[in-house]
């Protein structure tokens, strides 16, 4: 039997979200790549949520990638069918005492 993509979702990254929180997140941009359009149109057309939506959820994907560097597999920010977020913000991450490698990972 053949199985497709549709599946097994791929996780979305964490690196990816906070540079479209950052710098498109003001549009709903980090919304829509997370699969959350409903929530991604509110956003656009509230600019942000005149800026106060744009900066929580930067600081909240920021928060939540620095804290899965330094060892926590589960985050606060979810995509929109409830997945964690893959990957840090380095190449390696500290977990259990030790360092592991967190990008291009398997």
């Amino acid at each position: 039997m053949h199985t497709s993509n549709l599946d097994h979702p791929k996780q979305k990254n964490r690196p990816i979200t906070l540079v479209l929180a950052m710098f498109l997140g003001i549009f709903g941009v980090d919304r829509f790549y997370l699969g959350k359009w409903k929530s991604g149109i509110a956003k656009g057309l509230t600019i942000g949520g005149l800026g106060i939506w744009w900066f929580i959820d930067g600081a909240m994907v920021l928060t939540d990638a620095f804290l899965h560097s330094l060892g926590k597999d589960t985050g606060f920010v979810k995509d929109a069918r409830g997945q964690d977020l893959r990957l840090g913000l380095s190449m390696y991450r500290f977990k259990d005492g030790h360092i592991q490698r967190d990008w291009f990972s398997s």
